[in-house]
């Protein structure tokens, strides 16, 4: 999982992207793992990693909210470890997200307009019942967009430690 994250974390900071080659690679390491070590139930298991994650995400992914790589990554995670653990790591990203987003806020002092700005879109997509992007992915100079691959390494770096402490 370490070897996983880290590339992740390194392709996401070199290219704006997840690379298709490193999160299907390892959505077929999981489910051959899973198959050869638990059989059918951990075939099951795997897919339902794979899965889950994609049907949760999408519509943040359809109100670009996230990116498409980030999704399959959360789904090669639940591929190896299953979608359990794939929803933990993703509360725990999701969390990590929103302390990441409060850091950038304060340090760029754009709080009042980051919550103009994601009223204004809501307002827009209900009364007009039209969804547009959210944001431009593209954009490297936002100040409204970080790699969503930061947070997904805490939420696995959580995740482990409640696994070595005992707790999961």
């Amino acid at each position: 999982m370490a070897v996983l994250v880290l590339a992740a974390l390194i392709s996401d900071i070199r290219h704006y992207k997840i690379k298709n080659r490193l999160t299907f690679s390892f959505m077929l390491i999981g489910l051959a793992t899973n198959l050869i070590l638990e059989g059918i139930s951990g075939l099951i298991k795997s897919l339902l990693g794979i899965a889950v994650p994609f049907l949760l995400l999408f519509v943040l992914y359809a109100l670009r909210m996230l990116g498409a790589g980030d999704i399959k990554l959360f789904s090669a995670i639940g591929a190896v470890l299953g979608f359990k653990a794939a929803l933990w790591i993703m509360a725990y990203s999701f969390l990590a997200g929103g302390v990441i987003a409060l850091i950038i806020v304060i340090v760029n002092r754009n709080g009042k307009e980051r919550l103009f700005n994601i009223f204004n879109y809501l307002k827009n997509v209900f009364l007009t019942f039209n969804i547009q992007p959210y944001t431009n992915f593209e954009d490297k100079g936002s100040k409204a967009v970080f790699r969503m691959a930061y947070a997904i390494s805490c939420g696995v770096i959580i995740f482990f430690v409640e696994v070595m402490l005992g707790m999961k």
